[in-house]
């Protein structure tokens, strides 16, 4: 605080250094200075001082200026839009109070943060107050909310061993060579074997905001058996899945089927097209212009050259499936499984499969088309190229090496089916919007019957209003919580898929993940493609 008065005369000019002296002198080097008071006061006092000098009568307004204040640390708590993370913002002290533990506990009181407080942070957040220069902030976040996790569906673990994994895992020899033409025994079943076990659902776990405003979990569905045939349910275990005849085990994604088998060496001109109910065993190799069509597996344990085959579980082939390259025309060798296709290798084939396709050594200018996951290597993960063609896969694509150092032209698509999710999701957003208008006519309904006297109210007609608002808003939170449900899903779906070479990436390979689309124009080491903030990232993979 400053006082102008007649003490000055003929004396130097104030200046900002002569207060800031001053100041120090006084303790007060460390308040917080108002800059404009200050320059208001050094003006008026040095006017003062030269309308002194000029006329010793004239007459000097004794006034105070407040110049400077001490003051406390500041303290800020903010939350963020959903109230899941709370933070606290310190300013240091202009020569006042420093922070105490029970000032900042206060404080979150006051702001209804009473969940999911660090005390750690807290303490950190103490100590670096202390340290703060006037005015300097600090800002941390003290409170975090926990987000529910949603309990898992029904889950059905497969009792015995599944097919393709003899094409993935060749028979180890006395020496500890492994033989690629030993696959091991056929895997088959017998009468009364346990097939599948289910696993119930978890109802999963409540999650919370920061200001202890729970947040529910959805428990996950309880799904039933898809007993296929030759399976029945346990009479004795109502969660195992039994073979009832002796056969073929084909595996479904809720049950089991066990199926008859035609057991072949080979088919061929001598053998004809084959057409059969159940699965279809081939000894030997699938010629060209061949057809093989079966209900069940198809198992070739030699090669399939420029045929068709049609399998209603899965296409097994351990060499290798040859086609031809045919410039602007369908790809003449063709195979479609609704289970997944393993082979060593494709090359020029047109290849649709629901559950997934799995190479071990490559995959060169294929067409592919399935829901699940491409994967093209060894388990060691030391070979493996897919090169060239069009692959649509709906989880993703890995492979030890995408694309070729002679830059062959290569596209990738993968979570393709975002349009029908997305559809979906419209379809439930429209009923939310009708049940909604719904609840708005109830409403005035209501309002207007609330006009009449109540004796003159029909009793019925009250009722029926009760059950049918009861009715809307059941409907209400039942679609609300399956859009949610479905959008989280489609969130998760979307983040989880992913295009990775695990050893090189080449050039011209042009990825698509959801509508997002990237060209890759270089040559890269282990690389994945995988979608972020909107957009296509290109980051290195790391196993």
């Amino acid at each position: 605080m400053i006082a102008n008065s007649g003490q000055r005369r003929h004396e130097a000019p104030l200046t900002r250094e002569l207060i800031s002296a001053q100041m120090v002198e006084l303790g007060a080097e460390h308040f917080f200075v108002f800059e404009p008071a200050l320059a208001e006061a050094l003006v008026q006092l040095n006017a003062a001082a030269t309308a002194e000098d000029g006329d010793t009568d004239v007459a000097v307004e004794i006034r105070q200026i407040v110049i400077a204040e001490r003051r406390d640390t500041g303290l800020l708590v903010k939350t963020e839009p959903d109230f899941m993370t709370a933070s606290v913002t310190v300013t240091g002290a202009y020569g006042g109070a420093l922070l105490t533990g029970q000032q900042l506990i206060t404080a979150l009181q006051e702001n209804h943060i009473v969940k999911g407080i660090s005390k750690a942070v807290l303490q950190e957040l103490l100590a670096q107050s202390q340290q703060l220069a006037p005015g300097e902030k600090l800002t941390m976040a003290v409170a975090f909310g926990r987000e529910p996790c949603h309990g898992s569906d029904a889950r059905f673990e497969p009792l015995v061993a599944d097919a393709s994994q003899r094409i993935l895992c060749p028979q180890a020899t006395e020496d500890g060579k492994v033989d690629m033409l030993d696959l091991g025994a056929l895997i088959t079943v017998e009468a009364g074997q346990a097939l599948m076990k289910r696993h119930p659902p978890t109802p999963g776990k409540d999650g919370f905001n920061v200001l202890g405003k729970m947040i529910s979990a959805t428990p996950g569905q309880a799904l039933d058996f898809d007993v296929g045939e030759g399976t029945e349910i346990d009479t004795t275990d109502e969660s195992l899945l039994l073979a009832v005849k002796s056969g073929i085990p084909l595996r479904k994604s809720c049950g089991m089927q066990v199926d008859d088998a035609l057991t072949l060496t080979g088919v061929d001109v001598s053998t004809g097209h084959i057409q059969f109910d159940g699965s279809v065993v081939i000894n030997g190799d699938i010629k060209p212009g061949m057809k093989v069509s079966a209900t069940g597996n198809i198992t070739v344990s030699g090669f399939v050259e420029l045929a068709i085959l049609e399998a209603g579980g899965d296409i097994l082939v351990t060499q290798g499936i040859i086609g031809r390259q045919q410039d602007g025309k369908a790809l003449p060798c063709r195979l479609q499984a609704g289970g997944k296709i393993v082979s060593k290798f494709a090359q020029y084939v047109d290849i649709t499969a629901t559950e997934g396709v799995s190479c071990t050594l490559h995959m060169l200018h294929c067409r592919v088309q399935t829901s699940g996951l491409v994967s093209v290597m060894d388990q060691t993960r030391r070979q493996g190229t897919l090169s060239g063609g069009l692959i649509d896969a709906g989880q993703g694509v890995i492979a030890v090496n995408i694309g070729a150092a002679a830059g062959v032209p290569t596209e990738i698509v993968a979570f393709s089916q975002y349009v029908e999710w997305r559809e979906r999701l419209g379809e439930l957003h429209q009923q939310i919007e009708s049940e909604q208008r719904n609840g708005l006519k109830l409403k005035q309904a209501k309002f207007k019957l609330l006009k009449v006297t109540a004796d003159k109210r029909p009793p019925a007609l009250i009722e029926k209003l009760k059950v049918a608002s009861l009715s809307h808003q059941q409907n209400l939170d039942d679609l609300k919580q399956r859009y949610q449900t479905l959008r989280q899903r489609y969130h998760e779906t979307l983040e989880g898929v992913q295009i990775t070479a695990v050893g090189h990436f080449y050039a011209h390979i042009r990825c698509q993940i959801e509508k997002e689309m990237m060209t890759v124009t270089e040559e890269h080491g282990p690389t994945v493609v995988h979608y972020s903030e909107r957009s296509l990232q290109r980051s290195p993979y790391h196993a």
